[in-house]
């Protein structure tokens, strides 16, 4: 929050200056962000200074295949899933295939709202960190990697890979098995 007194410090640099001036914020969630870098920079910081990913500060940092299993390590039962970058598609699928319709305009979840980061400016390797972070939600969940963050083939450093290891005392606190899967930092030097 570097630099941001208030919310409008903030929206200032994603929302054009007419929209503002006009009172009518709620309207800046529904065109392109005007962010010319500065909040991509931000960004990019924040990925970069956020370590590894094995101790989230919030749960919105949560990897979301630890959502989906019982501490039993078997999984909930999961009948539909959908990328939440399409998520009011999903949820009328959903609601489609049990009879149930939503009407336009009257969709509750999902993102209504415009990205505030201009993604276009976010770095290759920021992108890649962000791939190994949460290596383990792109292969549980069957989603394909980033083209960034593929690889050009066997040994490329640039490719992301997952471990399995034994859990290391304080650092893994939380994990209830002796054995934990997380994002391989290092796959080139084992």
């Amino acid at each position: 929050y570097e630099g941001f007194e208030t919310i409008h410090d903030f929206r200032r640099l994603y929302c054009p200056a007419e929209i503002l001036e006009s009172g009518k914020f709620l309207q800046c969630n529904g065109i392109p962000s005007i962010d010319d870098g500065r909040l991509a920079s931000r960004f990019e910081r924040f990925v970069s200074d956020y370590g590894d990913g094995l101790d989230p500060f919030d749960v919105h940092l949560n990897m979301q295949v630890g959502s989906l299993v019982f501490p039993t390590g078997e999984p909930f039962p999961v009948t539909r899933l959908y990328n939440a970058t399409v998520a009011e598609a999903g949820w009328q699928s959903i609601a489609s295939g049990v009879g149930v319709d939503i009407p336009d305009g009257e969709m509750t979840h999902g993102r209504k709202i415009t990205r505030r980061i201009n993604v276009g400016l976010v770095g290759e390797e920021t992108r890649r960190k962000m791939c190994r972070i949460l290596a383990l939600d792109y292969c549980c969940l069957n989603i394909p990697l980033p083209e960034v963050c593929r690889g050009k083939g066997a040994g490329d450093e640039e490719e992301v890979f997952c471990s399995v290891e034994p859990r290391k005392g304080e650092e893994m606190q939380y994990a209830l098995e002796d054995f934990v899967i997380h994002p391989w930092q290092d796959a080139q030097q084992r």
